[in-house]
This record gives C-alpha cells, sequence and structure tokens, in this order.
C-alpha cells in the first residue's frame, strides 16, 4: 500500500518521505520489521524506540512514524503516534472493522468469562486475556488487548472467515494508550469494578475513567451492557446510551431473581422481558450469573434469540483458568482460577466456601511492580474465607519477593494458618500434600498463563500442570 494511502485520517505534523512509497508491512518492535515495512517510533517507559530505528533502517524499513523526527531517515512526524499507530494500522488492513459488529467488554472482573459466552452466543472472532480466535487461527495471548497493529490484522483475519461478530476484551491501559482507537463499537458491557493497577493510575477515580471511557467508542446507534448491581452505577448512567442493565435491583432489565449455588453449578432464574428464564449453569460463584447475564443482555440488544444459546451453556462451558476442577481421585478437588484482585478473591472463596466439605486450602501471590496498595488487601480476602493459606511468587519480576511478602503481612490474617514460601511450585506441593478428604485447594492469582516472569525473563510455568505433576497424574 501506498504511503499517501496509509496516512487517510491521520493528523500530521511534518512528512519527509515519498508518499508513493509502497509500504508492505507494519511493526512496532524492531525485532518484526522487515524490508518496505514502515516502523513506528514509540517512547515507553522501559524502552526508547527511537534508539531502534538505524538497525529498522539496515532491516530495509522504508518509512518511521512517530511525534519527532530523526535527521536522515525517511520520517512521518504525527501528532500522537499511538493514535496514528492505529489509524494508520487499520488503513492498512482495509478498515475491517467497518465489516464487522464490534462487542467491547471492560470491567475490573468477569471480562474473559463473559466474552468466552460472547464468542459462543454470537459464533464471533475472540480476542482475549487467553487467546485469539479469528477462525483462521487460534494462538495464546500475550496481552489482555493487543497492540492496535495486531487488532486490526486478527480483525482482517475474521472478515475473511466469514466472521459477522468481534468480541474484544478491553483493558484500561489499552484505552489509554489508545489500542482501540478509531473503532466504533455497536455494543460496550461494564461487568463491573474494584481495586486494581493503582500502581499506575494512582486512585480509583483515574482508573474508572480509563475503564468508563470505553463508552466514548459506541456507535450512534449502539448499546451498552452494565451491571445495574455495581456501586458505580450511578456515574455510568450517564455515559451509556441505550443501556441494558444486568443484575438484582428493580431497574434492571436482566433481573437475576434467584440464584441457587451447588458444588459444580448454579441454578439461576433471570426475568428478561417480563418472562422468567431458567438456566442450570456449569460454572460455580454468583458473579457468573452476572457474567452469564452480561452475555444475555448482548443478545436481546442484538435482537438474537436466546433458546440455542441458553441450551449449549447448559449442556457444557468452560474457560481455561477461570474456576477450572482437577479431581485428585483422592477425596478432594483443587481448583485453578485467575482471581487477582481483593474483591475476586473474596468472591471466589466466597462461593468455594459453601460447598467446600473439610478444609479450604488457598494457594496466591501478588504481583511485583505492581499495585502494592492491594496486596495487603488480598490477604484479608483469602484469610477471611480459608482454613490454611499459603502465600507464594506470583510473577515477581524486578521486585524482591522478601519485599512483596512484607506488603502481604500488613494485612489482617483472622488469626489463619498462614505460611510463606518462596517457591511457587513448592508452594502448591505442599498445599496439596496438606490437603484430604473433602478439602479444597485454590491456587489463584495465574489461572491459564502457561509463564512466571522472574526479573525481565518468563519462565515456563502452569499452575495446572504443577498441580497434576503434585497429584501424581502427570
Amino acid at each position: 500500500m501506498k504511503l499517501g494511502e496509509l496516512l487517510k485520517g491521520v493528523k500530521i505534523r511534518e512528512i519527509n518521505a515519498d508518499l508513493n512509497t509502497e509500504v508492505k508491512g507494519l511493526c512496532y518492535n524492531s525485532k518484526d520489521c522487515h524490508e518496505g515495512y514502515g516502523y513506528f517510533a514509540r517512547k515507553g517507559f522501559k524502552y526508547d524506540g527511537f534508539l531502534f530505528i538505524p538497525t529498522c533502517f539496515k532491516r530495509g524499513v522504508s518509512v518511521f512514524f512517530g511525534e519527532e523526527a530523526l535527521s536522515g531517515y525517511p520520517f512521518v512526524v504525527v501528532d500522537n503516534i499511538r493514535e496514528a499507530q492505529a489509524l494508520i494500522s487499520a488503513n492498512f488492513y482495509g478498515n475491517p472493522q467497518r465489516f464487522l459488529k464490534l462487542v467491547g467488554v471492560t470491567g475490573t472482573n468477569g471480562k474473559t468469562t463473559t466474552c468466552y459466552l460472547l464468542k459462543d452466543a454470537l459464533n464471533s472472532g475472540l480476542i482475549s486475556t487467553v487467546e485469539i480466535d479469528t477462525g483462521k487461527r487460534l494462538e495464546k495471548a500475550r496481552l489482555t488487548t493487543p497492540e492496535s497493529t495486531d487488532i486490526f490484522c486478527y480483525l482482517k483475519e475474521m472478515v475473511e472467515s466469514g466472521k459477522q461478530y468481534a468480541v474484544i476484551e478491553v483493558s484500561a491501559h489499552a484505552l489509554t494508550f489508545k489500542r482501540v482507537h478509531g473503532m466504533k463499537f455497536d455494543s460496550v458491557v461494564f461487568t463491573g469494578f474494584s481495586r486494581d493497577h493503582l500502581d499506575f493510575y494512582k486512585t480509583m477515580d483515574n482508573y474508572f475513567k480509563a475503564k468508563a471511557s470505553l463508552f466514548g467508542f459506541l456507535k450512534g446507534n449502539g448499546f451498552c451492557v452494565v451491571n445495574g448491581d455495581v456501586d458505580v452505577f450511578d456515574r455510568l448512567v450517564p455515559l451509556c446510551k441505550n443501556p441494558i442493565c444486568v443484575g438484582k435491583g428493580e431497574r434492571c432489565h436482566i433481573k437475576i431473581k434467584r440464584i441457587v449455588e451447588e458444588a459444580s453449578s448454579l441454578f439461576i432464574d433471570y426475568l428478561i422481558g417480563g418472562k422468567e428464564v431458567s438456566i442450570n449453569f456449569p460454572m460455580i460463584g454468583e458473579y457468573n450469573a452476572y457474567n452469564l447475564g452480561f452475555a444475555l443482555g448482548v443478545l436481546s440488544g442484538f435482537n438474537i434469540a436466546t433458546k440455542g444459546f441458553i441450551e449449549r451453556v447448559s449442556q457444557a462451558f468452560s474457560v481455561p483458568g477461570r474456576v477450572e476442577v482437577i479431581n485428585s481421585g483422592k477425596g478432594f478437588k483443587v481448583i485453578i482460577d485467575f482471581a487477582h484482585t481483593p474483591e475476586g478473591l473474596d468472591k471466589l472463596l466466597h462461593s468455594l466456601k459453601k460447598h467446600c466439605k473439610n478444609k479450604l486450602i488457598t494457594v496466591f501471590g501478588c504481583g511485583g511492580e505492581r499495585d502494592k496498595t492491594k496486596r495487603p488487601l488480598m490477604l484479608e480476602s483469602v484469610c477471611k474465607h480459608s482454613d490454611l493459606v499459603f502465600v507464594t511468587a506470583d510473577n515477581p519480576r524486578g521486585e524482591s519477593i522478601e519485599d512483596i511478602f512484607n506488603d502481604i503481612k500488613k494485612g489482617r490474617d483472622f488469626k489463619k494458618q498462614v505460611t510463606y514460601i518462596k517457591d511457587r511450585k513448592e508452594a502448591i506441593f505442599e498445599a496439596i500434600d496438606q490437603a484430604g478428604e473433602g478439602d479444597l485447594v485454590v491456587i489463584a492469582g495465574k489461572g491459564h498463563e502457561d509463564y512466571q516472569i522472574i526479573g525481565e525473563t518468563p519462565i515456563p510455568f502452569n499452575d495446572k500442570q504443577v498441580a497434576l505433576e503434585a497429584l501424581g497424574l502427570v
């Protein structure tokens, strides 16, 4: 594609490049650059993309984009590099978003499960924390929401594979860093709001504004599906177009009338448009009644019949690393879950405790170089419901585990037995070794992830595989 075509809609300050230059591909990481590519030179937290310009030029990069020029190189200077990256990427891939109905899902907890439910309900393409499914390829995700260049590539593949819908899990960071800039969503889902990412956003108000900014990406005739029981509901309402509310209150359009929690499923009665709908949903945790309700709300907004979807999810439904159950064969169960916030842990363990016949044993940790204020609160959430607690490493990154443990210890332990073990594998083995008849062992925080970040290096690590090894099942 000609450079001039790529720049449609982009706010440009200066051009020192031939508009007839043929651009064969796009890259934002120097390692991915090839001959004829365009390179987005961005200044990040750890790396300055400008430092890699000479290397990229030697590899044959034909044009560079940035908020300032580097003398001697073909450059397009733009007002905002991340906005420009999104618009240029959309142009390069043929603006595939125009041919899809886009559903964006945000919220502190529940995003991934809701996205998987919507994928089933709409037979859609999927961009989520766990995986990317375009209909042409299925791959593990690296970020909750990929960079804009990757998103538009995925959307193009969805169009080519015949998808009519795309469901995108949209994080607060994705909104802050303009990864969905230039998109217009047909529906936006807001699952809930609680403490997280304060290392970056500093205040809950800043965090809320980042998440709520997704509503600004709605089409004029689009609709919102929101948690009607969330504390920030009154702040959300003025931002919503055509809201469909899900929850227990009278104001809710998808009303949760009754939830009966069983050991391995939920029996849920909804009131939808004056009609009662009963579902046996094979997930645990009251919060999953909301996640299912959000999916029903989206179907309602699109005027799509729910019968087939309800029949399918009643028979079988699961999400990797989300309340994933392992039967030990020794009289107890092991649960793998991604819960990594005080609220997420509290809701998960509260639900599991109801069906735990004996001890509830929990393994968890807190990520390094991330929100330190939630660490003691996570301990309190875990100890409030657990009988035995093993605190261990999550993704310590460049922070010492001792410092992380010291922050965690500031929380209340409710006089529960808490053991601190630095090595996550050792902690999981020890927790399972302590389990007996009727116990539940919960391994929280990493869910589907198959790595652990120590320093700057991701090393292979998967909670489920380690648990299977500890149980002698692999």
